[in-house]
C-alpha cells in the first residue's frame, strides 16, 4: 500500500470519527475521497427531498427521506448524526402532525448542513493530499 495512505499521515477533522473511517475503508484514502465526493454529489437532492416532505406535511415521506440519507453519515464517519437521524425517524412515526416535530426537524437540518460543510472541507483536504501523494 502506498505510504500516503498511512493512518498517521492524514488527520481528519475532530468532527469525524477517524478510527471508524479507517477501519471501514482499510486506510484507503483515495477510496474515502471517492466516498465523500459521492456523498456531496447527492447531498442537495437528499436534503431537498427531506425539506419537501416536511413542507408538504408528509410525515411518512419525511421519515422515508431521513431513512434514505441516514447511512450517509455513517459512511462519512459521523455516527452521532446517523443516530440522530434514526431517532428522528421514530419521532416521525410517532407524531400525529408535523408540528410535533418542528423543533427536532429544524435542529436536524442545521446539523445536516453543518455536516455537509465538514464533508466538503475534508473532501478538499483529501483530494489535495491524495494528489500530492500520487
Amino acid at each position: 500500500m502506498p505510504s500516503h495512505t498511512s493512518l498517521n499521515t492524514f488527520a481528519f477533522s475532530d468532527k469525524i470519527d477517524s478510527k471508524s473511517i479507517h477501519e471501514m475503508y482499510e486506510n484507503d484514502l483515495p477510496y474515502i475521497e471517492t466516498i465523500f465526493k459521492t456523498i456531496l454529489d447527492h447531498f442537495n437532492e437528499d436534503l431537498s427531498a427531506i425539506c419537501n416532505g416536511y413542507q408538504q406535511q408528509n410525515l411518512e415521506g419525511l421519515r422515508r427521506s431521513i431513512h434514505k440519507v441516514r447511512p450517509t453519515f455513517g459512511f462519512a464517519g459521523m455516527p452521532g448524526l446517523q443516530e440522530k437521524c434514526r431517532e428522528f425517524e421514530g419521532k416521525c412515526q410517532a407524531a400525529a402532525s408535523i408540528n410535533e416535530i418542528q423543533f427536532d426537524f429544524e435542529n436536524l437540518i442545521k446539523e445536516m448542513k453543518e455536516a455537509e460543510a465538514i464533508i466538503k472541507e475534508e473532501y478538499g483536504k483529501l483530494k489535495s493530499f491524495n494528489e500530492a501523494g500520487s
